[in-house]
């Protein structure tokens, strides 16, 4: 995990719609986030309240934490990433208000600065392709100790077994190292790590563009082709 490699992507980070593909999905990122905040509420219904601390890690610039907050979501927000750039434009694009400015913290490497069991729901998106495979282990790891006994890991990753994804991520600058991983190597890979109860869902089968269509999305969730999949983690 390269700070150095994400800093040179940090300013104007548009979440990869330099892709013409991507473009023709959606005509901005956070239409694409919206699609994974909305899933996320959906969930986790106490986010309206004010009351959850949610540490999105990995955090780039910020956009999830934004458009959850845009939603309607009340957290007490804290977001980190290896990318000191990246972590410049989440404080930028913050907009007044979205609530208090988001705590943001750098990590080394995987490691973070918090303290064990802070966290009420933890959040990484889109990251672990970004991480090698033998450092994934220590993601894992990280995210168990931050996380509350009871509390609740979310993963969202592309989806490998969608050929337009891996069409995609191989034409998208940000993504020239990726490494896609399948929502089986996440589920394997927290267990190791901790104890948890687990859950698998599959996003974005419509365009994001297409948000009226969002239904027909909730109803192929258990269909293993969605352009992401989420999997849900409680920590026991």
């Amino acid at each position: 995990m390269i700070g150095a490699e994400f800093d040179r992507h940090a300013s104007g980070y548009d979440g990869g719609l330099d892709n013409p593909i991507k473009r023709l999905m959606g005509s901005s990122a956070d239409q694409f986030i919206a699609v994974k905040a909305r899933w996320l509420l959906r969930r986790e219904k106490a986010l309206r309240g004010g009351t959850l601390a949610l540490l999105d890690y990995g955090c780039g610039a910020g956009d999830l934490m934004r458009v959850l907050a845009g939603l309607g979501a009340r957290a007490a927000f804290t977001g980190c990433d290896v990318s000191q750039g990246m972590l410049a434009e989440a404080a930028k694009r913050w907009p007044e208000q979205a609530g208090p400015l988001p705590q943001l913290e750098m990590q080394d490497g995987a490691r973070t600065p918090f303290a064990d069991g802070q966290f009420d729901v933890a959040v990484i998106s889109a990251v672990l392709h970004h991480v090698p495979p033998s450092e994934r282990p220590a993601v894992y790891r990280e995210l168990g100790r931050v996380l509350k006994p009871g509390g609740r890991l979310y993963v969202f990753e592309h989806n490998p077994r969608n050929p337009l994804v891996r069409h995609v991520i191989a034409r998208t600058p940000i993504d020239a190292n990726a490494i896609l991983l399948d929502a089986r190597e996440v589920r394997h890979g927290l267990l190791d790590c901790a104890r948890y109860d687990l859950e698998t869902d599959y996003l974005m089968f419509m365009p994001p563009a297409l948000g009226f269509l969002g239904g027909i999305d909730r109803a192929l969730a258990w269909l293993p082709l969605g352009a992401q999949y989420a999997v849900a983690a409680r920590k026991l």
